[in-house]
């Protein structure tokens, strides 16, 4: 039995800019070039495995299947039909445009050993998909000139709305040559989700958008008991999804660029309406891993997949620009003791630009992209079994000595405390990951990361938008109540990183930055759930001099 705890940093920057800002004017006065602000994401994922007999093995596991996400601070979809004058431009500039769609899949599998060299395995992959878009009412103003949408009330601005639905995969794993030579097949249906009715306007068979079918073939070969070279391919059918496949906004430049005007079964919304216009897409990937010793395992991986997004489709996709194609990945495993071992992971996706001119109502729009992603996992091995060394190397090695160490995870709620305007939005989600060393039961000292997320506030037409992280250090004091709950205190230093950003109107007059040394300290209580897994509540204040920023947060802290 296997069961498998972690959780990712997603970090993709993504630039997009239309019109002047990307090379040649849009007839229709739309121009700009931004990053997004939302550049973290936190992605956990979990499972565990068991063996019914010999033969047969169940699993579960809750995994992120990505999603895609923009926040612009700028709108570039701002539209200004009578051009500089009494009239504002719709929606205002300062308005944020992107959108955010996250996916949960949760596999519930069974896998067979038909005999010694085959095995044939079954999920039924059960998905959730939440999903808003905003800033883009401009198009609303333009369908009541042009059909552009068959639901404008359900185009943008809904708030968050749930998709549920339902896949299976199935796969097969057979071994050749003894145990050196290893083929697998695989495919998965595509996943039927209910409609996201809040953008029935937008998404074409009215707020459709289920997961693609994918298949691929994968192979792996041992030269010697320590080392695997592997590489596979996979098929996703993005073109089958009329939301995703169907050609969107494209050439000639000018209203005849967008389909539905000369065709209305195109517009949003409709069976045939307009989509992303993404292309089936290979992906190819190679992947080694070498046994160091009885501890260790290291690996390093590539992957290649050309961008789904033709260069005559940039115009919807500046909402979710996916167009990076190179990933290169670097990962390890350690071996703490029989039951534990600690993963880690780097990847890096090269950046790549896509750009078109002559496009509909934009003229020239370019976007880009690259990202980072870093991932811890813990899995318990609670019954190894004869196979579970094979792949470590020959090599003893007492390993390395964690005692006292821990590391967590929190996620919650930040809070900006002292803000003085007409308006302002100071709760949003925060989070921290940080790692310390317990000298004993009372005392230990702990640093980490901690996103505090972003602030906007308005005073008649000035809009102050300020971003914050922190690197914290500082001494932690526990006392024990029981032999399982404890009452803690913190007090420490922080490092504030903050990025400010004021606008008068659509005019941007202040963009700075403002790092700073402050006091942090907080309380809290652990719960010792199992010997070496802690539950932690904690509150912290970042005492700032303009304002003070307090973080909440639950999550989980794991003793080496």
């Amino acid at each position: 039995m296997r069961g498998d705890m972690g959780f990712a940093v997603f970090n993709p920057e993504r630039y997009a800019a239309v019109g002047s800002d990307a090379g040649g004017a849009s007839p229709f006065g739309f121009f700009g070039g931004v990053e997004s602000d939302a550049k973290y994401f936190i992605m956990p994922e979990m499972g565990f495995s068991m063996p019914l007999n010999d033969r047969l093995h169940v699993a579960l596991a809750v995994v992120g299947n990505g999603g895609m996400n923009t926040t612009y601070p700028e709108n570039f979809f701002s539209f200004d039909g009578d051009g500089p004058g009494p009239t504002a431009p719709f929606p205002a500039r300062d308005e944020k445009l992107g959108v955010d769609m996250m996916q949960v899949l949760v596999p519930i599998t069974a896998a067979y050993k038909l005999n010694e060299n085959h095995a044939i395995g079954a999920s039924l992959v059960l998905a959730e998909t939440r999903f808003r878009a905003y800033g883009l009412q401009a198009f609303q103003t333009f369908d009541q000139v042009f059909t552009i949408t068959a639901d404008p009330a359900h185009l943008t601005n809904q708030g968050f709305d749930y998709s549920y639905g339902a896949g299976v995969k199935i796969g097969w794993l057979g071994e050749f040559m003894g145990d050196r030579l290893s083929l697998g097949l695989t495919y998965a249906s595509r996943t039927y989700m209910t409609k996201f009715d809040k953008y029935s306007g937008l998404f074409a068979e009215q707020g459709d958008f289920d997961i693609p079918e994918n298949f691929g073939i994968g192979i792996a070969f041992k030269p010697v008991k320590n080392l695997v070279i592997a590489a596979d391919v996979t098929r996703i059918n993005y073109g089958d999804i009329a939301s995703v496949g169907n050609p969107g906004m494209s050439a000639p430049l000018g209203p005849g660029g967008i389909p539905s005007i000369t065709d209305s079964s195109k517009e949003l919304g409709n069976d045939d309406g307009m989509g992303f216009g993404w292309k089936d897409q290979t992906v190819y990937k190679l992947g080694v891993q070498y046994g160091v010793n009885n501890r260790l395992l290291v690996r390093a991986g590539y992957n290649y997949g050309k961008t789904p997004i033709p260069d005559g489709q940039v115009t919807f996709n500046l909402l979710a620009p996916a167009t990076v194609e190179k990933h290169y990945s670097v990962g390890f495993t350690y071996k703490a003791n029989e039951n534990l071992e600690v993963t880690g992971t780097y990847m890096y996706a090269a950046s790549n630009s896509q750009s078109a001119c002559g496009q509909n109502i934009v003229n020239c729009a370019t976007f880009n992209m690259h990202q980072n992603m870093f991932g811890l996992t813990f899995g318990w091995v609670l019954d190894p079994g004869p196979g579970a060394l094979e792949e470590y190397g020959e090599g003893d090695w007492a390993g390395i000595n964690f005692d006292g160490w821990y590391a967590g995870l929190g996620v919650g709620q930040s809070k900006y405390r002292g803000v003085d305007e007409d308006t302002a939005n100071t709760r949003t989600e925060g989070w921290k990951v940080y790692g310390g060393y317990q000298f004993n039961k009372y005392f230990a000292i702990e640093g980490g990361y901690a996103n505090l997320n972003d602030m906007t506030a308005r005073t008649g037409a000035i809009v102050t938008n300020l971003d914050t992280d922190a690197w914290t250090l500082g001494a932690v004091l526990s006392y024990p109540v029981t032999g399982k709950l404890s009452v803690m205190g913190k007090l420490g230093a922080a490092y504030m990183l903050a990025d400010v950003n004021v606008k008068n109107g659509a005019a941007l007059t202040v963009r700075s930055g403002d790092d700073s040394y402050e006091p942090n300290y907080g309380v809290g209580v652990s719960y010792a759930l199992l010997d070496n897994l802690n539950l932690r509540v904690e509150w912290e204040r970042f005492d700032r001099k303009e304002y003070d920023i307090d973080l909440v947060t639950a999550g989980v802290a794991l003793k080496f």
